[in-house]
């Protein structure tokens, strides 16, 4: 056994885990490229995995109690602690009452909970008087660590909050799947299934038109030239600063961050700038915008997808046998909210807490490598929160490189490790998806199937065919090298990447289930789309033309 950057709380007992568990699959989708050990400790994994296992409990899911985590060449693995038959007999009674308020009234109960949580990121923001962004740098050492201690509490309520509503409502996507299957022989690839699931607005199509009417913005400004031949967006910035239409767009464009621009430029790792902080990270989307011109789609595609949902629940309800009509219709109903509520919850938790808690810990950094305690502000994300505590009152005093110099060269190794994929018998993931729903819904398992004789195969999809040439995208970054028409491989799609959405024709991701970002709007925009395909990044090379079929859930590559 090997302690993860020297905390055993989540280190992989390979013989005994193996055989208490059955089967651990890595998380690709979330887990790319290895975090350092400051976020993955402190955030994704606990409170994170707590937040998973406190929701299965207080709902008392029949067949589970949650997920367990592990941690292995810096990538997490989580399993499934399933039930005994006794045991789901007995947590279903219990149940059934308490999920039948996300049954009845998820839109109510979600809303409600998301205003409670940007309450509690303005509370913070108040009560320590940081009325700028910039406000932080004025706190002393003591508020300084106040805030960050009292940040934890508001990041481990984000995290309950958080999963709360993914347990509830992506179980509940699971069974309607189940029903599908079992009752009409479709799944969750299926034409029909796929748009009886599509239609619902949420924040990030917020974000994508709000990108997209900047874009047009500064068309309309005439500064269609300034953005397609200036490459890098620090020089973006600087060259809209020397003119005065530049400087009108970038005070329209100040004004977006101040409430968009808490995202960091990986959605879930302090260790990324923020927007905020570094608004050039904006600039690959906005440039795409610009680049395709007009106005953005989502409006008339959620329209017709709008339109397209009520006559796919026509059509299912009517293959439905009486008896079972109104169960099945309330179930549906509650798993259509899955899509909608994945698209809306990553402002409210991922991006927002994640941009807070860079705000603060970068803050941290820079007094310590001001202070000679670290070697670089970035050094703090290889600490750990005791480290912190330990340091930062007696600034100056207590050296901390040591603790980052060894972390760092252990997350060094990590970023040249190609993870496995599966430890124990992958074929158990049958038993966790039987037991579990929300594995389905969550989880990326290549359905292979040789007679196909494709090159990679999905775990999920979103139903259509493309064929055209591939761009392998890796990180936001690379975003504005995207051109209209293009296949877009990444080893997972974000928050941040909705608004290119608008000019790709198909999609492939290496992780991704099937209420996955990458899925979910690629049903809204109508574009065929593969997930979960585990290798698609590094089978794929841009340039290569490729054919997407998102009703087989397969890609073949032609060089």
């Amino acid at each position: 056994m090997t302690a993860v950057y020297g905390v055993t709380q989540f280190e992989f007992d390979e013989e005994n885990d193996i055989k208490n568990y059955g089967v651990w699959f890595c998380d690709i989708t979330h887990g790319t490229p290895p975090w350092k050990p400051l976020y993955i400790l402190h955030s994704w994994l606990w409170p994170g995995y707590r937040g998973i296992q406190r929701a299965y409990e207080q709902l008392s899911v029949p067949t589970s109690r949650g997920w367990d985590i592990r941690c292995k060449d810096g990538y997490p693995y989580p399993s499934v602690l399933l039930t005994t038959d006794e045991e789901a007999k007995e947590r279903a009674v219990i149940f059934r009452v308490k999920i039948r308020p996300y049954i009845e009234n998820f839109a109510c109960m979600w809303n409600k909970s998301k205003a409670d949580l940007q309450k509690s990121y303005e509370d913070l923001r108040k009560t320590y008087g940081l009325e700028t962004y910039e406000s932080i740098t004025k706190l002393s050492n003591i508020d300084l660590l106040q805030i960050f201690e009292a940040f934890l509490a508001v990041d481990t309520k984000v995290w309950d909050v958080h999963m709360e509503f993914f347990v509830s409502v992506y179980y509940l996507f699971g069974l309607f799947e189940q029903m599908c299957r079992e009752l009409l022989g479709i799944g969750h690839s299926s034409v029909l299934f796929s748009k009886a699931m599509a239609g619902f607005d949420s924040m990030a199509f917020k974000f994508n038109r709000e990108i997209w009417a900047l874009g047009k913005r500064a068309a309309n400004l005439g500064l269609s030239e300034t953005f397609s031949t200036t490459v890098d967006g620090g020089e973006l910035l600087a060259a809209l600063e020397r003119s005065a239409t530049g400087k009108t767009w970038l005070a329209e464009y100040s004004e977006f961050l101040k409430v968009y621009g808490w995202r960091c430029e990986r959605m879930t790792d302090w260790a990324t700038p923020s927007w905020l902080e570094k608004p050039s990270l904006g600039m690959p989307l906005i440039k795409v915008a610009v680049a395709a011109g007009g106005d953005s789609t989502i409006e008339a595609k959620y329209t017709q997808a709008s339109k397209d949902r009520e006559q796919a629940e026509k059509d299912i309800l009517a293959k439905v046998p009486v008896e079972q009509r109104d169960w099945f219709e309330a179930l549906m109903k509650s798993a259509q909210m899955a899509g909608y509520w994945s698209e809306d919850h990553t402002y409210y938790c991922e991006l927002y807490s994640c941009a807070m808690g860079r705000w603060i810990t970068r803050e941290i950094g820079r007094r310590f490598a001001n202070a000679s305690v670290l070697d670089d502000p970035e050094d703090i994300y290889f600490l750990i929160v005791s480290e912190i505590k330990k340091g930062l009152i007696p600034m100056g005093h207590v050296s901390l490189r040591h603790y980052a110099k060894s972390r760092k060269a252990e997350w060094q190794g990590y970023l040249k490790i190609t993870p496995q994929m599966f430890y124990g018998n992958p074929e158990f993931m049958k038993e966790m998806v039987r037991k579990d729903p929300v594995i389905l819904a969550a989880s990326c398992v290549p359905n292979i199937r040789p007679e196909l004789k494709a090159d990679l195969y999905g775990g999920a999809s979103a139903p259509g065919v493309a064929e055209g040439v591939a761009r392998v995208i890796m990180n936001e970054s690379q975003l504005g090298d995207l051109q209209p028409g293009e296949i877009l491989v990444a080893p997972a799609t974000s928050a941040q990447w909705t608004p290119v959405f608008e000019i790709i024709k198909g999609l492939v991701t290496d992780g991704g289930g099937a209420l996955s970002h990458a899925v979910i709007v690629a049903r809204e925009y109508g574009i065929p789309a593969v997930t979960g395909c585990q290798t698609a990044t590094s089978t794929i090379k841009t340039g290569d033309r490729v054919k997407v079929d998102g009703d087989l859930g397969i890609v073949c590559i032609g060089r």
